[in-house]
């Protein structure tokens, strides 16, 4: 079954194709629940930007859409639904993705996809190119974290505890530093009163005459 420009609101039963050309444009987002009897449907050389879970979960109820035609759309990105589904072709050539950390995913899917383990799910893997500027041209399933300069988006456990507990400490120990600088001749009495480690005749503790403090304890 053939159609212009936009999704049927209904079809016939036991139709097993579709084709929609030349006048989707935007997202695909709702749930065309009524498409799932679909086996191959073709969605080529519209005006689609998005590609939403919501309509891939739809169309796969049953698992009765085996084929689908993206191609010569204006997609930047898929949603990572489309690995979770049981799609047996897929075609993604000619569109405008945009190429960054967030697609490292789709470049794996890519790569794994054309090999006969993947199922060559992907019938041009070999079309499927970056568009953004920076990118343009290049073979997306080539695409790693080092070729785009990523950083590890995740951090162990482990690691943000330590982070976070040496934060904590380094800022005890500088309060701490401080504080004692501030009073360093009380603390300095305090030492010599306790533990009798300075010297008796250390001047700085000359320098207490005057200063006056919360208490004065004595024991005889």
């Amino acid at each position: 079954m053939t159609c212009n420009k936009e999704f049927p609101t209904r079809i016939p039963r036991r139709t097993n194709w579709l084709s929609i050309t030349g006048g989707i444009n935007g997202s695909v987002c709702d749930n065309f629940d009524y498409l799932k009897q679909i086996s191959s449907l073709n969605l080529s050389r519209n005006g689609i930007t998005r590609i939403c879970d919501l309509f891939l979960i739809s169309i796969e109820k049953d698992n009765s859409t085996k084929t689908i035609d993206l191609s010569g759309n204006k997609l930047i990105s898929l949603p990572k639904g489309v690995m979770e589904g049981h799609f047996e072709r897929i075609w993604l050539s000619g569109n405008e993705f945009e190429c960054n950390c967030d697609m490292l995913w789709m470049a794996n899917w890519l790569d794994k996809s054309r090999s006969p383990s993947g199922g060559h799910l992907i019938q041009d893997y070999n079309k499927v190119l970056c568009h953004d500027n920076k990118y343009k041209g290049i073979l997306i399933s080539n695409l790693n974290a080092t070729y785009l300069k990523c950083l590890p988006s995740v951090m162990p456990a482990w690691g943000i505890g330590l982070i976070s507990g040496a934060g904590v400490l380094i800022i005890a120990i500088v309060i701490t530093i401080v504080a004692i600088a501030r009073r360093w001749n009380a603390v300095k009495f305090w030492l010599y009163m306790h533990f009798d480690i300075l010297d008796k005749n250390d001047d700085d503790l000359d320098k207490l005459d005057g200063i006056q403090f919360d208490a004065l304890l004595s024991y005889t």
